[in-house]
């Protein structure tokens, strides 16, 4: 019983660590009139494990308060662990949205699956955690590419 109530606080606990978010920058300003907070220059962004460095991050909030979206701009680099999937990678732009755990990537993306051994390179990937589903763009000049390994057949 003793192990199983210790068990419940660090779940609990590590749920609330979970849903406070960390932003560091240069310079911070914000607009209460747009619900709008931005942070520049060396801004870096951390959830839990996940992390965002960027040139500009972006935070757009509700009527209550709750951040609805972000986004990352300029030289974005990120390291992030979402349904026990490691990614590392970098691009132009991030967007997410917590309420529909939906991750954008703009522009130049290379985005490393560390748990699986994959590398996608792309002009664009939508990342849907909630249905598992990825949209992945590439351009007439630049298509999608995607490296990964297969079992040796016997």
């Amino acid at each position: 019983m003793k192990q199983l109530f210790m068990a419940l606080i660090v779940l609990y606990s590590s749920h609330l660590l979970a849903d406070t978010v960390d932003i560091k920058a240069e310079h911070f300003y914000a607009n209460d009139i747009n619900h709008e907070a931005y942070f520049e220059g060396n801004a870096k962004i951390k959830q839990g494990s996940n992390e965002f460095n960027a040139s500009k991050i972006t935070v757009f909030f509700n009527n209550k308060k709750k951040a609805e979206k972000y986004i990352a701009k300029g030289d974005v680099t990120f390291n992030l662990t979402e349904n026990g999937i490691h990614y590392v990678g970098q691009t132009n732009i991030v967007t997410y949205s917590p309420k529909s755990s939906e991750y954008f990537f703009q522009g130049d993306v290379i985005l490393k699956d560390l748990t699986n051994n994959r590398v996608i390179k792309a002009e664009s990937i939508t990342l849907d955690l909630k249905t598992g589903l990825a949209d992945i763009k590439g351009k007439s000049q630049k298509p999608v590419h995607f490296i990964f390994e297969i079992e040796d057949r016997e």
